[in-house]
C-alpha cells in the first residue's frame, strides 16, 4: 500500500513553479459529488438530477513568509486566481495529478508561541485533474532531491 512521501508538490508555471514538497505536512486531491434532485414526471417516469463533481486539494503546510517568492507571498498577492499544479504524493508510486488550482491566502500566525507557522489550506481545482504515470527519470529526480535535502539537513544539525 502506497504511503505519504517522499513526494512532490508544485505551484505555478513549469518554468517559474515554486517547489512547495518540503513545507507540506499532509495533502489530498478530493471530489465532492453534487446530485441534483430527480424531477417525477405526470406519466409515472422520473429522471435523476444532473450530477457534477468538484474537486479540491486539502491539506497543511508551514508558511514561509520570509520568501518574497514563496508560497505565503503568492498567497497573499495572487489569490482567486488560477494557478497550475504537479502533485506527486508518492514519488515510488509514479502517479502524478496534474491541473489549475485556485490560490487562496494562507493564514499566517501559529496557536501558541514557539510553535511552527503552520497554514491549513483548501484550494479549489480549476478545471479537471490529469492523474498520469510519472516518468521514471522524474521520480528518480525527485527522490534524489529529497534525499540530498535530508542528508544536507543532517550535516547541518550535526
Amino acid at each position: 500500500m502506497p504511503v505519504f512521501g517522499p513526494g512532490v508538490l508544485k505551484i505555478g508555471d513549469a518554468a517559474a513553479a515554486i517547489d512547495v514538497s518540503c513545507l507540506v505536512n499532509g495533502a489530498r486531491i478530493a471530489a465532492t459529488k453534487d446530485q441534483g434532485d430527480t424531477t417525477y414526471k405526470l406519466c409515472g417516469t422520473s429522471r435523476p438530477g444532473l450530477i457534477r463533481y468538484t474537486r479540491e486539494m486539502t491539506g497543511n503546510m508551514d508558511i514561509d513568509p520570509e520568501d518574497p517568492d514563496g508560497i505565503f507571498m503568492l498567497s497573499q498577492t495572487e489569490y482567486g486566481t488560477s494557478v497550475a499544479f504537479v502533485f506527486t504524493p508518492n514519488s515510488t508510486t509514479a502517479v502524478t495529478a496534474t491541473g489549475n488550482l485556485i490560490i487562496d491566502p494562507l493564514d499566517f500566525g501559529a496557536d501558541e508561541y514557539g510553535a511552527d507557522m503552520t497554514s491549513d489550506f483548501a484550494w479549489a481545482i480549476d478545471g479537471e485533474v490529469t492523474y498520469a504515470p510519472t516518468p521514471p527519470v522524474a521520480a528518480d529526480e525527485a527522490a534524489a532531491e529529497l534525499a540530498a535535502g535530508k542528508s544536507r539537513q543532517t550535516a547541518d544539525a550535526s
